[in-house]
């Protein structure tokens, strides 16, 4: 237990001022209880499994740029190492940061890996293989991935809602890429928009009456 001499109260927990006038609090010396439990964030939680990663990461970029410069006829390989391990590390800390959410993080996730991807490609050289193959396959999975956790997890109408945008989203993302002509294969996008379209009709036949109640409720309609 602490005690203000100004404002003559107690003040319990281990603040060293008062939340009142901020003077500096004296220890009365007697046993307290903390006001706020502490919580365990998930760094406390997996602690060790962090630390082990962190290491690895850090092992495994040194080891990498050490190697490259002994042996720099095979270009600047290590920069390709670091940012592999940097998207690693990105796309955890949003699975970390948005894991309540699941949608939203599938949605997060499938934005980040193909800004990467895409530049990715174009620091390499641009070869295509982002937008021939990985957009489209990776929206294709994002979309069988929301499938499966709105069955999982019974999401609500809202949900599907969101679920319902983001398979448009999806779907047009390799129509935009086949309309400004930089797709070179074809099928992998137009699979992805097929996906869509299946999965966009059947969140539309099977939710569509409650997705209806629920724009309407949401525009106050």
């Amino acid at each position: 237990m602490k005690y203000c001499e100004q404002c003559k109260l107690t003040v319990t927990g281990q603040r060293s001022r008062c939340p009142l006038c901020q003077s500096v609090l004296r220890d009365e010396g007697e046993p307290y209880d903390e006001v706020f439990p502490v919580i365990p964030t998930v760094y406390n939680r997996f602690q060790f499994f962090f630390k082990l990663l962190i290491f690895a990461s850090a092992v495994l970029g040194i080891v990498s740029v050490v190697v490259n410069l002994l042996l720099p006829q095979g270009g600047a390989w290590s920069l390709f190492v670091l940012g592999g391990i940097a998207c690693l590390w990105v796309l955890l800390f949003i699975a970390v940061r948005k894991r309540n959410n699941i949608p939203k993080n599938i949605l997060w996730q499938v934005a980040v890996v193909i800004l990467f991807c895409l530049l990715w490609d174009l620091f390499t050289g641009w070869h295509g293989w982002s937008v021939d193959y990985v957009v489209p396959s990776i929206c294709v999975a994002a979309m069988a991935a929301l499938a499966v956790t709105a069955k999982v997890f019974r999401l609500v109408v809202g949900d599907f809602l969101f679920y319902l945008l983001i398979s448009v989203l999806f779907g047009i993302l390799p129509v935009i890429s086949i309309l400004l002509g930089w797709v070179q294969v074809l099928y992998p996008s137009l699979i992805c928009v097929g996906c869509s379209l299946v999965s966009l009709a059947a969140v539309l036949i099977f939710q569509g009456e409650n997705m209806k109640r629920e724009w309407r409720r949401r525009m106050h309609l």
